[in-house]
């Protein structure tokens, strides 16, 4: 092996090194609120990063569900899935900045793959739902009154373009990580 590509190989393995221990994780992430959550996600599609505090007396939970790399001309959603896994059934929280640049945060049950997310109830209490947009990074935080026993879900996550200020259809290719973004989640894992 000649020098050059010891060189170049050694270069890039110190790059990679390097650039994995700046990438953002669920972990080492500060709210700017101060806020402290006892449970956390990275999750593996989209960018994506839910954080998560479960009271089990009350059957609440506080979450934060982080987008980054977003911009203003698109949405994002994150959605539990009562009665399937897919888009269909799932009760989402949905926010985007609208055309007076206010950051609008809302529910949306979604019925069909036709959606174009409109505003209604969800088939359990949300509170405090907000959103805030900052450095490319859409934050939605809201408190969620599940029923009792409903642990462990399935989890739906989205981001997509603004039409005319509403939100329209996501990347349905077959290659796109917008199919690839669902889950299971289990509210008990991982609290402190």
């Amino acid at each position: 092996m000649g020098k050059g590509l010891t060189t170049l190989l050694l270069s890039c393995v110190m790059f990679s090194l390097c650039a994995s221990s700046f990438a953002q994780t669920c972990k080492n992430y500060t709210f700017s609120s101060g806020k402290v959550y006892s449970s956390c996600r990275d999750l593996p599609v989209l960018s994506s990063f839910l954080h998560w505090s479960y009271d089990q007396s009350t059957n609440k939970v506080e979450i934060a569900y982080r987008h980054t790399g977003t911009s203003t001309s698109n949405w994002v959603a994150w959605a539990i899935n009562p009665t399937g896994e897919g888009m269909v059934g799932a009760q989402a929280l949905v926010a985007y900045q609208n055309s007076s640049s206010a950051i609008h945060a809302y529910t949306s049950p979604v019925t069909g793959y036709d959606t174009t997310l409109a505003e209604g109830s969800l088939s359990f209490g949300v509170s405090n739902l907000s959103a805030t947009f900052v450095n490319s990074e859409m934050t939605i935080f809201a408190t969620l009154t599940l029923d009792s026993g409903m642990t462990t879900v399935n989890q739906v996550w989205q981001e997509g373009p603004l039409s005319g200020g509403s939100p329209s259809i996501h990347d349905t290719t077959a290659s796109s990580e917008n199919l690839k973004s669902t889950g299971t989640l289990n509210f008990l894992d991982d609290q402190e």
